[in-house]
C-alpha cells in the first residue's frame, strides 16, 4: 500500500523539552523510572480505588537495531501510560495520558491518548472529547477508518493500536432495533503526525541532483464552521450474526497533498522547488460488513469511493528556456502539479481459527477512476495481506506473522514473538522488513510525479527490535 503524502519540515512534531532544559530532561526520565518502579510493584494488574474510580497504566522499553545501511540502533524510547477512568450512575469519565522519552534524541514528548466523558441516556450513548475513532478493520491499511489522525513519525513500524491519534469530537450513537445509527462532530480539523526532518522514516531528501528542496509553511485552517467535519455512519444488524453498515464523511484528508512550485533561473542557472502541504475537503461515502454466519469462517469487507489529490508531471521538469514555451506547464504550475482525481478502494478478508492458531487473508485492490498516466502508473492497484496468531506452551509464548504484498511492486513483513513472563509482564522480539522496486528516487521529474511513503522507500531501515512491556 502506499500512504500519500510527504511530511512538512515546518509543520514536523517538536519535542516538548529541548537539551536546553537538561535539569526538566532529568527529571523527566525519573519520573519514567518512578512510574516503571509503581508499574512494576504494582499489586494487581488494575488497581481499584474504589467501586467507581480505576487507575490502570502501562510501562514499556522499546529499542530497535537496522540491519543494514549504517547499522545501528534505529530508536530506543521509554513509553509510560495512565488509564484514569471514573463510572458514574449515566456515564463515565475517561484520562489517558502517555509520555514517551526518545533516548537517542534525548527528548521528551507527551500525547494526551483520551479525555473524554460518556453519557448514556435510553437509547443514546453520547461521548464529548478527545477520543479514539475505528472505523474499519482492514490489517494494514485504512480504507473506511479515515477519521483518526495518524502517528507515522515511525511510518507503520509500530504496534497498529498506536497508529491512530485521538481526534477531539461529539459523538452520538443512537440505538433503534436493528439499527445503529452513529453522528460525529469534529469542530477542528485533526492532522497526521508526521516524520521529523532527517529522521530515518522522512522519505524526502533536503536535495535532488542539487535541487534544494524547501517545504513553505501551510494555509492557516479555518477556524469557523467551513473548517468543521461531520461523519454519519448507520449499522444494521437484522441479519443473524452479520453486521452491515453504510458510512457518510465530509472532511479534510488527514494526510496533505503537496503542491510543487519549480523556480527556475537561467541568469545565474539555479532552480528550487517549494512544498506547500495541502488539506483538501472531501466527501467519502462508503460500506463495510462482517460475518459470522459461516462459523467457524469470519467473512469482512469494506469499501469506500472518494476523492484524492494525486500528482501531475506532464512534462519533465524545465531544463531550458524552450521548455518553457510547452502549453501544458502554465496550466501545471498554477495547480502545483496536482490533479483531484475520484479513488475507490476495497477490502474483502477471510479468517478461520483452528485451535490455538488464527489465520487471516485480505484481498486490497485501490481503482483510480478518470486514470490516466499522468496520476498513477496503473489504473488498479491489487495488494494481498497474510496474517497467523498461534499460542504455545501454555499460552505462555505467542508467535506473530503479517505480510502486506502490492502485486508487482515492494513488500512489508512483521513477523514477532512474545513470551509472557508473568501475568502483566512481557517481552517481544520481532522484526520489520521492507523491500521492492522504486525505493530511491531516481530524478527530480520521479520525485514529482510520485510522493508516496512506500515500502520500497524503507528498504534501508530493515530492523529487529526488542519491546518490554508491564501493564498495571
Amino acid at each position: 500500500m502506499r500512504v500519500w503524502g510527504y511530511r512538512s519540515r515546518a509543520t514536523s512534531v517538536q519535542p516538548i523539552l529541548s537539551h536546553a532544559h537538561t535539569p526538566i530532561r532529568h527529571l523527566a526520565k525519573r519520573c519514567l523510572l518512578v512510574l516503571a518502579f509503581a508499574a512494576l510493584t504494582a499489586p494487581s494488574a488494575t488497581a481499584q480505588l474504589d467501586d467507581r474510580l480505576r487507575l490502570g497504566g502501562s510501562y514499556q522499553l522499546y529499542a530497535g537495531l537496522r540491519l543494514a545501511d549504517a547499522p545501528g540502533f534505529l530508536t530506543v524510547r521509554n513509553r509510560a501510560e495512565v488509564l484514569l477512568a471514573f463510572d458514574y450512575e449515566q456515564g463515565r469519565i475517561v484520562l489517558r495520558p502517555r509520555l514517551d522519552y526518545d533516548a537517542l534524541g534525548e527528548r521528551l514528548g507527551g500525547d494526551l491518548r483520551e479525555a473524554f466523558i460518556d453519557v448514556y441516556f435510553s437509547r443514546v450513548d453520547l461521548r464529548l472529547g478527545r477520543q479514539l475513532i475505528v472505523w474499519g478493520k482492514t490489517d494494514g491499511t485504512f480504507v473506511t477508518d479515515l477519521l483518526a489522525p495518524l502517528d507515522l513519525t515511525e511510518f507503520l513500524a509500530q504496534p497498529f493500536d498506536d497508529l491512530r491519534l485521538g481526534v477531539t469530537a461529539a459523538n452520538a450513537t443512537l440505538y433503534a432495533g436493528d439499527f445503529r445509527v452513529t453522528g460525529i462532530a469534529i469542530p477542528r480539523r485533526p492532522t497526521t503526525r508526521l516524520p521529523d526532518d532527517g529522521s530515518p522514516w522522512d522519505p524526502l531528501p533536503a536535495d535532488v541532483f542539487g535541487v534544494p528542496i524547501e517545504i513553505t509553511e501551510p494555509a492557516a485552517q479555518d477556524s469557523t464552521l467551513r473548517g468543521a467535519e461531520t461523519a454519519l455512519r448507520v449499522t444494521w444488524t437484522g441479519l443473524e450474526r452479520t453486521d452491515i453498515a453504510l458510512l457518510w464523511i465530509n472532511g479534510f484528508n488527514r494526510l496533505p497533498a503537496f503542491r510543487k512550485d519549480v523556480e527556475v533561473s537561467f541568469l545565474p542557472p539555479s532552480a528550487r522547488i517549494a512544498i506547500t502541504p495541502t488539506y483538501e475537503r472531501r466527501q467519502v461515502v462508503g460500506l463495510t460488513f462482517e460475518t459470522l454466519a459461516l462459523d467457524p469462517l469470519v467473512v469482512r469487507g469494506e469499501a469506500a469511493y472518494h476523492t484524492r489529490y494525486l500528482l501531475d508531471q506532464p512534462i519533465e521538469v524545465p531544463q531550458s528556456p524552450i521548455d518553457l514555451l510547452d502549453p501544458a506547464l502554465p496550466d501545471a504550475i498554477e495547480r502545483g502539479f496536482l490533479i483531484e482525481k475520484p479513488l475507490g478502494q476495497a477490502a474483502l478478508g477471510l479468517e478461520r481459527a483452528f485451535g490455538a492458531q488464527l489465520f487471516r487473508v485480505q484481498a486490497l485492490g485501490t481503482l483510480v477512476f478518470d486514470w490516466d498516466e499522468r496520476v498513477a502508473q496503473d489504473r488498479f492497484e491489487p495488494s494481498v495481506t497474510g496474517f497467523w496468531n498461534g499460542r504455545f506452551r501454555r499460552e505462555t509464548l505467542t508467535a506473530q506473522a503479517f505480510v502486506f504484498y502490492n502485486l508487482g511492486a515492494d513488500y512489508w513483513l512483521n513477523p514477532s514473538l512474545t513470551y509472557a513472563v508473568r501475568d502483566a509482564l512481557n517481552a517481544t522480539v520481532g522484526a520489520h522488513l521492507f523491500g521492492g522496486p522504486g525505493g530511491d528516487v531516481a530524478d527530480l521529474a520521479g520525485l514529482l510525479r510520485e510522493p508516496a511513503f512506500s515500502f520500497a522507500t524503507y528498504d534501508r531501515n530493515d530492523f529487529v527490535y526488542l519491546r518490554v512491556a508491564y501493564s498495571f
